[in-house]
Formats: C-alpha cells, sequence, structure tokens
C-alpha cells in the first residue's frame, strides 16, 4: 500500500507522449508552442484524478494509509472515542486500540498507549511498590521462608537496592537515582495532593510521584533523542599518554543523552528500563566495574577501516565511538564516569592504558593509550557517535529532510573527499549554467572558504560566490554535517539581469572558524531571488563556557544575517539592473540576530531567532530588523525570539517575542504605509512582552505585562546548547502552553502540538485506569 499523499502523480508516460510524433512536432512549431500538449494535459489531469480517487478509496480501508478524514470512521467501527492532534498519533491509536484493550490496565499497555500517542518515552510505576515494609518485631513477614529481603540483592551486596529497603549511604552511585523514574529507595506514604491546583482545560496537569496504594506513575521524556553518526570530535588535545576530545564539533559542552529503544510492543511487552531511556547519562552508570555501572548500556567502542566509519546500527547505545583498527583493533576497553571540567589536573584515580573517561555533563572524552603512536592515530582518527536531547527537529537535526519536487540529480560529497571536498563541488559555479544539487553523505565537519573555491567571484577584498544557476546544499536523511566558514557566506548571479536564481540550504550546521571576522554575520550578502534555511541551525553563539563557576559562562554572541539595503553590489548600474525583492526564508531554524532592511522579505515558520536576551535581560539586543531604520516585511508561524523586534510590517500566529516588537505598519498609521497589493499587518494568538510594544491589529494574543492578567513566561533553558533550550516550562501561563494556533503552545515549538499529547494522553488512561488506580503524569524532561 502506499503512504498517503494529497500529491498527483502524473500518468507514465503522458497521454500526450502516446500521440503520434508527427503531431507533437507540428505541435512544437505552432506560434505559442505547445498548444496541443496543454489541451492534451488538461484531458490528462481528469485521468489522473481519477486514478487516484480509486486507489484511496482503497487506502481508506487501512487505518496506515487513510485519509486523516476517515480516521474517526474507522475509530467508530471498533467503538474508540474520538481524539485531536497529530494524525500519526491518532493513526497508531486506532491501530493498537484491540492490544490495548486486550491488555488494559496493564504497565505494559500504560506504556504502549503512552508511546503511541504522543512518540515520548514513558515509564510505568505502581507506587504502592516503593513504599517501605514496617514489620512489628513480634510479627515479623516470613518473606519466603524468612529469608531477609537483603540477600535479594546481587551477590549479597548490601550496598544494592533491594525492595522496600531504604537507602545505604555506602552506595554514592545509586544514590543518583533519587526522585527519579528508576527510584530504587523505599518511601513512607504520601499523603499530599500530588496534582498541581491548575487542571483547565480538559486535561491533567504535571503530578509528583506521590508514593501511595492507588498511585500509577506515568513518567514522561518529553525530549527526543537525537543521535549525530559519525561526527569529527573537537580539539583533540594530546598529554602525555591521554587524548582529549570534546564530542561536540564546535567543542561546545553538550549534555550526553542515551537513546530511547522502545519495547512495550513485544510479546511478551518489555517495560522500559533506566537504561534505554533518552535521558542525560548518569555518570554512575559509565563505570565499568562498580556496583552501579553498567556501561554496555551507553557506550560502545567500534574499530572501522576506511575513511568513513559505518553507522550506528539501529538499538545502538547513546555513545558509539568509532577508532581506527589500525592499530586498536581487538583492544578491550574499559569506561569511567568522571568530572572533567578540569582534566589537566588530573584524575582521582590514573587512567589506566585503552581506558576510556567519559563526562556526560560537558561531552568530554579522555582516552588512556599504551603509545604515542596510538595516541596519534586516535587524534586522526576517532570519530563519535554522540546521542542529544532536544525538543524537536527544529535546527540541525539528523532526520529525514523533505525534497523539492523536479529537483536536479544529486552530486554526492564525502569526506571521504578531504577537508576540502565541499569547496571542490562548488568550483566554477559560474560557468556552469544549470541547477546544482549537492548532498553531504555524512555527518562530517567540513571547510567553507570562499576565497579558496575556484572560480568565486571577487569584489576588492570580497569573495563571493558567483551563481550561473540554482543551488542546493542539503544533508542526507540522518545526517547533520558542519560547514566551518572562514569568513561571511556572500552569494550572488554572475549576471544581475539573468533568470531568478534561488539557494536552499538544508540540514545544515553552519559555524564559524577560528579566525572568522569578530562581530560579522555568517551570511552578508545575498543578492538572489530567494534564500531559504529549512533545518538548519547558523550558530548564534551564547553557548555554555567551562570557567569553573557553577553555572558556566556564557560565550560571545553572533548574528546569522546582516545583509544591506544596496544588496552588496557596489556597481551604481548593477544595482539598478537587480530589479528583485530577494526573499529569506527559515524553516525549523535556529539562528542568531537577522539584521537587514526593508529591501528585503523575512518568512519565519517553527524557528528560533536567538540574539542572547533572555527574559532577565535589563538591555535586550536586536533579534530582527534595524535600529535606526525598520527591519523586512516579516510573515510568521510559531517562533521564538530571544531580542527585541523592528519591521516594516508583521503578519503571522503563534510567535513568542521575548522583549519589544515595534512593527512600523501599526494600528496608528491610519493606512499611510499602505501600498497596492500588499495587505496590512495583523498578529494572532501570540505573546506579547507589552513592554512599550508598537503593535498592529492583534487578536487572541496574551502579553507579559500591562495586562489586567498578565501571562507569565518560563523556559527550561535560555542558553544555546542546552538540552532543554526553549522549552516551554510548566510554570508558563496555561495560555501561552494551549491557547496558540490549533489549540496548542505558542513558540517554535507549537507544531509538535505537545498540548493535544498531554491531553489525550490523560483522556485515554481516564478510559483505561482500573477501578481505585490513579494515573499520574510526571515530565521527567
Amino acid at each position: 500500500m502506499n503512504a498517503p499523499s494529497n500529491a498527483s502523480t502524473p500518468l507514465a508516460p503522458r497521454l500526450f507522449e502516446r500521440l503520434p510524433e508527427i503531431y507533437r512536432l507540428r505541435d512544437a512549431e505552432q506560434s505559442p508552442p505547445g498548444q496541443l500538449e496543454a489541451l492534451v494535459d488538461a484531458l490528462d489531469s481528469v485521468f489522473v484524478a481519477l486514478r487516484d480517487r480509486v486507489e484511496q478509496q482503497y487506502d481508506d480501508l487501512f487505518i496506515e494509509t487513510c485519509a486523516p478524514w476517515v480516521i474517526p470512521y474507522l475509530a467508530d467501527l471498533i467503538g474508540v472515542s474520538h481524539l485531536q492532534g497529530d494524525a500519526r498519533t491518532l493513526r497508531a491509536d486506532v491501530r493498537l486500540a484491540v492490544h490495548h484493550l486486550r491488555r488494559k490496565g496493564t504497565l505494559g499497555a500504560v506504556e504502549s498507549q503512552v508511546h503511541a500517542l504522543s512518540g515520548w518515552a514513558v515509564h510505568a510505576v505502581e507506587l504502592r511498590d516503593r513504599l517501605a515494609w514496617n514489620q512489628h518485631l513480634n510479627h515479623l513477614r516470613p518473606d519466603k521462608g524468612g529469608a531477609s529481603p537483603w540477600q535479594s540483592a546481587p551477590d549479597n551486596d548490601p550496598r544494592h537496592p533491594v525492595r522496600g529497603g531504604t537507602a545505604s549511604l555506602r552506595a554514592p552511585a545509586w544514590l543518583s537515582f533519587v526522585g527519579g523514574p528508576f527510584d530504587p529507595y523505599a518511601r513512607t506514604v504520601d499523603l499530599k495532593p500530588p496534582l498541581a491546583r491548575e487542571s483547565e482545560g480538559g486535561g491533567q496537569g504535571p503530578a509528583r510521584a506521590a508514593v501511595n496504594l492507588p498511585n500509577l506513575g506515568v513518567f514522561l521524556w518529553r525530549l527526543a533523542d537525537y543521535q549525530v553518526p559519525a561526527a569529527m570530535p573537537a580539539r583533540a588535545e594530546i598529554v602525555g599518554l591521554a587524548v582529549r576530545f570534546d564530542g561536540h564539533p564546535q567543542g561546545d559542552p553538550m549534555v550526553l543523552f542515551n537513546t530511547h529503544r522502545f519495547r512495550a510492543d513485544d510479546e511478551p511487552p518489555n517495560l522500559a528500563d533506566g537504561d534505554a531511556v533518552p535521558h542525560p547519562m548518569p555518570a554512575a552508570r559509565l563505570s565499568s566495574g562498580a556496583p552501579a555501572g553498567n556501561p554496555a548500556a551507553y557506550v560502545q567502542v567500534l574499530s572501522y577501516t576506511g575513511a568513513v566509519p559505518p553507522e550506528p546500527a539501529d538499538g545502538a547505545p547513546g555513545l558509539v565511538l568509532h577508532v581506527p583498527a589500525d592499530p586498536f583493533a581487538g583492544v578491550v576497553w574499559r569506561f569511567r564516569g568522571a568530572n572533567l571540567c578540569a582534566w589537566e589536573a588530573g584524575l582521582a584515580a590514573p587512567l589506566a592504558v585503552h581506558e576510556v573517561a567519559i563526562d556526560p555533563a560537558t561531552g568530554r572524552l579522555v582516552f588512556g593509550v599504551a603509545s604515542a603512536a596510538e595516541a596519534t592515530a586516535l587524534a586522526a582518527g576517532l570519530r563519535v557517535s554522540a546521542t542529544h536531547g532536544f525538543s524537536g527537529p527544529v535546527g540541525a537535526q539528523p532526520v529525514p529532510h523533505p525534497r523539492e519536487a523536479g529537483e536536479a540529480l544529486a552530486v554526492q560529497v564525502s569526506s571521504a573527499g578531504g577537508p576540502n571536498a565541499l569547496m571542490d563541488a562548488l568550483a566554477n559555479l559560474g560557468t556552469l549554467g544549470r541547477p546544482l544539487v549537492l548532498e553531504i553523505t555524512d555527518s562530517a565537519t567540513y571547510r567553507l572558504d570562499t576565497a579558496s573555491i575556484s572560480g568565486a567571484g571577487v569584489d576588492g577584498a570580497l569573495r563571493y560566490l558567483a551563481l550561473s544557476g540554482a543551488l542546493t546544499i542539503r544533508a542526507r536523511d540522518g545526517h547533520a554535517p558542519t560547514l566551518r566558514l572562514a569568513r561571511p557566506l556572500r552569494l550572488r548571479p554572475v549576471d544581475v539581469t539573468q533568470p531568478l536564481i534561488d539557494v536552499r540550504l538544508q540540514g545544515l550546521y553552519l559555524t564559524r572558524e577560528a579566525g572568522f571576522p569578530a562581530g560579522a554575520a555568517l551570511v552578508e550578502q545575498a543578492a538572489l531571488n530567494s534564500l531559504v534555511f529549512d533545518g538548519c541551525t547558523l550558530d548564534p553563539g551564547g553557548a555554555r563556557v567551562l570557567d569553573g563557576s557553577a553555572t558556566g559562562g556564557r560565550g560571545p554572541l553572533w548574528p546569522a544575517l546582516a545583509l544591506a539595503d544596496d544588496y552588496g553590489l557596489t556597481s551604481p548600474a548593477e544595482r539598478t539592473a537587480f530589479a528583485q525583492v530577494p526573499a529569506i526564508a527559515l524553516t525549523r531554524c535556529i539562528a542568531g540576530a537577522l539584521l537587514f532592511g526593508p529591501g528585503y522579505e523575512l518568512t519565519l515558520a517553527d524557528s528560533i531567532i536567538d540574539a542572547g536576551s533572555g527574559t532577565d535581560s535589563a538591555a535586550p539586543a536586536l533579534a530582527i530588523g534595524l535600529n535606526p531604520g525598520w527591519g523586512p516585511d516579516l510573515q510568521f508561524s510559531g517562533i521564538t525570539v530571544f531580542g527585541r523586534t523592528r519591521v516594516e510590517r508583521a503578519s503571522g500566529s503563534g510567535g513568542v517575542f521575548m522583549h519589544r516588537l515595534e512593527v512600523h505598519d501599526n494600528q496608528d498609521s491610519h493606512g499611510a504605509l499602505a501600498a497596492p497589493n500588499v495587505p496590512g499587518s495583523c498578529i494572532r494568538l501570540s505573546w506579547l512582552s507589552g513592554d512599550a510594544d508598537r503593535l498592529p491589529p492583534h487578536f487572541g494574543c496574551v502579553f507579559g505585562r500591562g495586562a489586567a492578567e498578565p501571562a507569565r513566561l518560563h523556559f527550561v533553558a535560555q542558553r544555546f546548547g542546552e538540552p532543554g533550550y526553549a522549552q516551554l516550562a510548566w510554570t508558563s501561563d496555561r495560555r501561552i502552553r494551549e491557547a496558540g494556533p490549533e489549540e496548542d503552545e505558542m513558540g517554535a515549538f507549537g507544531f509538535l502540538l505537545n498540548a493535544h499529547k498531554w491531553k489525550n494522553i490523560s483522556i485515554r488512561l481516564r478510559e483505561y485506569m482500573p477501578v481505585g488506580t490513579r494515573a499520574l503524569l510526571v515530565p521527567v524532561t
């Protein structure tokens, strides 16, 4: 069966192609040509529509392929109540309905149902099992013939927790699990209300894991795991027989996550394991030989031959280290979880040969080797498949990417071609004369310096990519390559009078080399018809800096785009001939400040624009637009902006503007800014700061200050690179979380429909819970 699709594919061959060749030749000779072809194609479209309708009627018989409007009708056939939300989760809910009904009330059914409705990792716990065993000295519990519960611990080790047992202070590794979903220690009964007061909107709010007889804890991981396969780590440093790496390609601190391995739908079901959920890796579990250690579930070392290692297999742990087979074939590695912030001062226990110290809080790795030759080989050949956690596919993530219709055949680019492979593929674009699609086939780091590209244009001291046709640079599905720029990227046509030229960048992480000009933007010229960033990260800077403080410092902030009003064309004749308004579009991107004026059009969708100004910034920086002056016309749908915004016009919904929003075309303009065929500004269902905003007509918006009922706004994290970056916290006002577009949350992650997922889980658990059991939804991330 075909996957459901609204796109019609033409018949093959087309009806026109079946005509005798003489008619097709004569049709091409007419003025204008193609008249008969247009007529026959119109007839052909009727047959295409008929074929699509017949195929769709067959697809509508199955929940996996039916049209979205058919889902509730199929649900009625098996007695499943209707829900709202993402069509994928609704299909899974109906598809597994009989499976869940047969297992109604079991822990496996709860985990399977919650995962089907949300896609989140889940762990269900009967909290009554965590109650401490209180025994009267005169009436001891037999316990299987009188054996002590402590004898059920592995190797009779009293440091291991057992059911009903309290904490052992001699097991600091196990104590790191206290208060979490896999807390192994017993509790006394908790009689306080487990639910928060706020329960509006039809769904249960977040709860505490209150240990009591009727409570069933349903722990949810709302952050997804993203494993970037075989990436190049940063900054290899050799000190004696130790080699240190930073797992992030830019050397930024990153929290290492484990991968999610869902098995609740197995027969029999396997409940979630603490070592198979998308959670930050606990250092205690990474140590070989420790009582609480289980490094095999978190880290794996694989040797490889050739230039590029293979991708990790399905079900691989969160950290896969690819080492060259020469000289490491057959080596057995040991692991240790450690704090490596000051690794240069030495570790508490000296690093052994072929031992790897891992700091899961910063992503640092230190390898112990046997010789200088091993150190050199490791520094040159190590590749890291590290997993990070994030709210959704925003920014450069290793996910599938949509393809453009009619896209040209892609030219493959791989790190096997050397560090300059991408620049070699971009050579002589000005003489190509046709569209070019480059697909980067791995997650390696590529250098991009326009001064080193053959055929690049020269304008004084500036170098630019001279284009003669459309250009697309994209990542292969499941990869997230890094492009490290030596100087700002400048894009323009060879001849400004030639047909429209479009540039599209997809799935790329754009950042800077160490020698990148200070204060410069990543892109400083876009004299094009359109420049589209789809699923990209334009490194905004501001990541955590390990400076010895508890929270760490913050790195420098960088703008993403800074475009001149003259489009970077120094010749007056070229400026006159360039009769275009470049369209800049960012979809599901993370970017620094966008600094350009009304000579451009800006479209933002499901994106984060970060100028480094959080909720507590006294002097917020400019994130979008110009000051003095006004920025471009802005169309937006679901954005989060850390900084001020100054634009000519603004239309859209689902925005979270952290600081002052100023729109030139506001309510006081009275049509003075109106232009023919240009719609006026209007903002819907957004959060606005209320800090002297200059606003156009708006509907359904909430304000942070100055309103009778201000809507408080909080994020889990506001610093780029942290797992909960730009994720709405539960302490945010309910209107922000549930009153945005589609009756879901406002901001960059509204397209995930998280509010619908939460409500759907609450509804289904109420239907499926046995009498006397109360399900408590406890968010972990």
